[in-house]
């Protein structure tokens, strides 16, 4: 396949990244009891009744509290139906390959026939990176058991070394719905149920060709590292992906496969630079887990991985506040001045933004003056 292309964090990054443990994920440190007593789960139980999907559920003496009532729940469950149902079937490891392989010879025409097909399927943006061992999980996490996945916490990680390639997929998540949050708000468990629609279509669709492909969601390595691989945009201070299309109201899933895919190339959107100046999300976050200032190789906790310079999340008081909130939060979204819906204005400064740093303090401060960012339940 060649050298793998070098994305465009890499600069930032200042030693030896060790593999991320997925028990150290905050989904993880809750379901251990964390922020409380650990959750005792039993098989009929382990979709349901997790701490963090107790936390979740519906609370009838929130239901006077706008954006918290009955049908906003209803609406967000809902809405993640479908990856729910999905979780220990389609995103299985072990189905057939049929034994008759397509002729790959062009990597370029396979790989332009395989994003065709994961647009199709549904996916916005769709990348294709050489997996770099360094972005998958070391150990299987306790959420990932939880949820149905195969593995067992503390159950080593590790791919096929054929699986060279990940198809890398990203879901819009509905710009007015996200404007919702912190209440109620249905985007990003749709997203999730498309996510689990996508990646597994995407996967039986490869192994139909001939090649092995494990689809995922969440699990098995990180997304955003992945992503930025494979091009679809950068790091953000909030700790998300930001795209150039949609900022971070995007869903990540992505195909680990051993079909021979061309690359893509890292983007460089200025992302860094912008972010650095304009603290929107810290400053709304209401948790406090998105931090000011200068970025640092050093980890906030055990939930931070080393040696990368970027703005370390601190992921228990973002899940904490989940708690309190009785919900999940999109507020450094949601308040982020790259999550715009499409139009020309729109394009025009995101063009800009990426190109030169002259106006990023004005548009920060144009976002604050013409209201973008405020939350909006009707």
């Amino acid at each position: 396949m060649g050298k793998r292309k070098s994305a465009t964090y890499e600069r930032f990054i200042t030693g030896p990244i060790p593999r991320f443990d997925e028990r150290n994920t905050a989904f993880s440190r809750v379901d251990r009891g964390e922020l409380g007593e650990p959750s005792r789960i039993t098989s009929t139980q382990r979709l349901s009744d997790s701490t963090v999907h107790q936390f979740l559920s519906m609370d009838p003496s929130r239901e006077a509290r706008e954006g918290y009532g009955q049908k906003d729940y209803a609406l967000r469950w809902a809405s993640r139906t479908i990856d729910y149902l999905v979780r220990k079937s389609f995103y299985s490891r072990n189905l057939e390959v049929n034994q008759a392989k397509v002729d790959v010879s062009s990597r370029e025409a396979i790989t332009k026939e395989i994003k065709r097909v994961a647009r199709w399927f549904g996916a916005d943006l769709v990348g294709v990176c050489e997996i770099n061992p360094a972005w998958l999980y070391s150990c299987w996490g306790e959420h990932n058991s939880i949820l149905g996945g195969i593995g067992h916490p503390g159950e080593p990680i590790e791919l096929p070394p054929e699986f060279r390639c990940a198809v890398v997929m990203a879901i819009e998540m509905d710009y007015h719905e996200l404007r919702r949050s912190p209440a109620m708000e249905a985007a990003t468990s749709l997203a999730y149920s498309q996510m689990a629609f996508v990646a597994p279509s995407v996967a039986t669709y490869i192994r139909h060709l001939g090649y092995q492909a494990i689809p995922s969601g969440n699990d098995f390595g990180l997304s955003i590292p992945l992503a930025v691989d494979a091009g679809l945009g950068e790091l953000g201070r909030n700790g998300l992906l930001i795209t150039e299309q949609f900022g971070s109201r995007v869903r990540i899933c992505k195909v680990f496969t051993e079909l021979p895919l061309e690359p893509d190339s890292p983007v460089d959107i200025r992302l860094q630079d912008f972010c650095e100046k304009c603290e929107r999300c810290a400053e709304a976050c209401p948790s406090g887990a998105i931090m000011s200032g200068d970025r640092t190789d050093k980890a906030w906790d055990i939930s931070n991985n080393i040696n990368l310079l970027k703005w370390p999340v601190k992921a228990m008081n973002c899940i904490g506040w989940w708690s309190q909130n009785r919900s999940h939060c999109a507020v450094c979204i949601r308040v982020c001045p790259w999550n715009k819906p499409p139009g020309l204005l729109h394009s025009l400064v995101r063009k800009t933004a990426k190109t030169t740093p002259l106006f990023d303090r004005f548009f920060v401060k144009m976002d604050r003056l013409l209201g973008y960012g405020k939350q909006v339940i009707s």
